[in-house]
């Protein structure tokens, strides 16, 4: 069996764009994403004046034009869970059917086999002052939304540990399910994760990805010395003029199979691993954030070793290139120690001053980059990039200032991505194969029909996002009793019933009547979701229940019974 890996589909969004052909021409025009934020847009966006006028507040961020209503795939969720779930759960979500839509492979075809799937999200490196999230940034200040969640909820939509879990579950997948943290490693380290599962045979398809968004999402940051932010605003990776990084958002997945699966099958290869490694820095750092010489030599030695190439085979080295004046001088130092030997000088660049740092999807930015540069057949120059740093000019690692050519049929790429916690990853990467017949780009494909998955699980045409619901609707279900003493009628119980499920279930092709006369196990409605609906009932009418009352009863309208029962007791 061989240890290479196919990339035979993928799904990104970056601040450059979401269709492949967007982000393309943009990394070709050599601008960068990193923009402005108004003060306007940062107080809409609920950031504070106390903190944005703060001195050393820097104003400028990478962002990715993606939010729950336009994403393409999440038809079916129900419009409480989009409400409650963290958008980085989402967003991944989103990017997994992409990614499987561009394989060639709808949701269910897929559900109910062992397809793995591995990934992370986003660790708050650009919140500023605090850990920022979804939870902190917008439910903990929603009171009416706040009063009706059941904790599970809570942590099911917004803790890490959820969100790959969650889309094995909407998915049907049986596979492994992976969450990894590595902090700005994460996408590279679920990719190597997903390669050992694939070479050790556990499985035959494996999701690797990550995302990441900041909250609120237009702002900028607090600027401190000593870190790893650019106080002007500008990422110059390897530059002489570096002083630090700049933040962006985005994610993406990738559908990885064995590489003789994929050739047998006839899928299209957008590109090839052919070796790949990550371990830890260990005690060797000069404290546990700062980059780590001899980490970096060993996971690009032993990711060349698994590649079975020696340092003349490499074309191109897409770096980590945070454009901190440390970071760049031991990565290009690692690179020279590595590939001193070469008998021509080692071209190297970064995505980040043309995206942003994007956190823990870093490594999603750095492998789109190189597989559309290996298709198009040249690597845009670093933007930025004008001068390289007199301590480094001597060094076989060189930054362009122009385009690198490569041979998609031939040239092998370097990509490195360094965490700081310590966890490194490398990977050599070859070019692709599209099969004459084969579907090739995935979303720009004419004819293909578009599906999605909904709550169930059931595939259907992708339509609009269930709406959000607004804040006065939240309020009403959530509202307890006026005080007046007054018994609720039996038409304001079912009423009342019927709106906190239908925020919560999947009850859109029944009329109230229909709903009435069903029992809640014939939708699987979530456990998590019935506690809400039981801790709703208690705050509303003061009756208190039981989840297991609301799953033994045949149907809605005895559950308005009990509700009734409760009230006379």
């Amino acid at each position: 069996m061989s240890g290479e890996i196919a990339i035979v589909g993928y799904d990104a969004c970056l601040p450059a764009g979401r269709e492949r052909v967007e982000i393309d021409s943009f990394l070709r025009s050599g601008t960068s994403a990193v923009a402005d934020v108004s003060r306007d847009e940062m107080l809409a966006a609920g950031v504070p004046e106390s903190d944005f006028g703060r001195e050393g507040y820097v104003a400028r961020s990478a962002r990715a034009a993606w939010t729950p209503d336009t994403a393409r795939h999440l038809a079916g969720l129900t419009p409480h869970e989009l409400a409650i779930t963290d958008p980085q759960h989402l967003l991944f979500l989103d990017c997994c059917i992409g990614a499987l839509h561009d394989a060639g492979m709808s949701p269910d075809s897929v559900r109910g086999r062992e397809i793995g799937v591995v990934g992370g999200i986003g660790m708050g490196l650009y919140a500023g002052q605090a850990l920022d999230s979804h939870f902190t940034t917008r439910l903990q200040r929603d009171l009416a939304l706040r009063d009706q969640l059941a904790f599970p909820e809570i942590l099911i939509g917004n803790s890490s540990d959820h969100c790959v879990g969650r889309v094995s579950y909407r998915l049907g997948l049986i596979g492994p399910s992976v969450n990894v943290q590595t902090a700005c490693s994460t996408a590279l380290a679920a990719v190597e994760h997903a390669v050992l599962l694939l070479r050790s045979g556990r499985t035959d398809t494996v999701l690797a990805g990550a995302a990441a968004l900041y909250f609120p999402d237009r702002r900028g940051y607090q600027w401190e010395r000593g870190g790893i932010l650019s106080p002007t605003g500008e990422c110059r990776a390897f530059d002489s003029r570096a002083d630090g990084t700049v933040g962006g958002s985005g994610g993406g997945v990738f559908v990885l199979r064995r590489y003789d699966d994929a050739v047998a099958d006839g899928d299209t290869i957008h590109g090839v691993i052919e070796g790949i490694y990550s371990a830890s820095d260990g005690a060797q750092r000069a404290s546990y954030a700062a980059p780590a010489f001899d980490g970096q030599v060993r996971v690009i030695r032993r990711a060349m070793d698994d590649a079975c190439v020696g340092p003349d085979d490499i074309a191109y080295v897409e770096g980590h290139g945070t454009g901190t004046t440390v970071g760049d001088i031991v990565e290009l130092g690692a690179l020279h120690e590595v590939f001193g030997t070469r008998r021509n000088p080692l071209p190297v660049g970064s995505v980040k001053p043309a995206l942003g740092h994007l956190d823990t999807a870093a490594g999603v930015a750095s492998l789109v980059n190189v597989l559309l540069g290996l298709k198009r057949g040249w690597m845009p120059p670093t933007v930025h990039f004008e001068e390289l740093n007199p301590d480094a000019r001597d060094w076989v690692a060189q930054p362009s200032f122009r385009p690198v050519p490569l041979r998609p049929d031939t040239a092998r790429v370097g990509i490195s991505g360094f965490g700081a916690s310590g966890t490194s990853v490398h990977m050599v990467l070859s070019g692709g194969r599209v099969r004459p017949d084969g579907p090739g780009e995935g979303h720009d494909v004419p004819g293909r029909e578009r599906l999605s998955i909904d709550a169930g699980g059931v595939v259907g045409r992708a339509s609009a996002p269930a709406r959000q619901p607004a804040a006065d609707e939240v309020e009403a279900v959530a509202r307890p009793q006026d005080g007046t003493g007054s018994r609720p009628g039996r038409e304001e119980i079912v009423s009342g019933l019927v709106e906190m499920l239908r925020q919560r279930g999947d009850f859109a092709h029944l009329s109230d009547e229909q709903l009435l006369v069903v029992g809640l196990l014939d939708f699987g409605i979530d456990s998590v979701d019935l506690l809400a609906v039981v801790n709703l009932i208690g705050k509303r009418w003061g009756v208190v229940l039981e989840v297991l009352d609301l799953l033994t009863a045949e149907t809605v309208e005895s559950i308005a019974d009990m509700v009734e029962q409760g009230l006379d007791e």
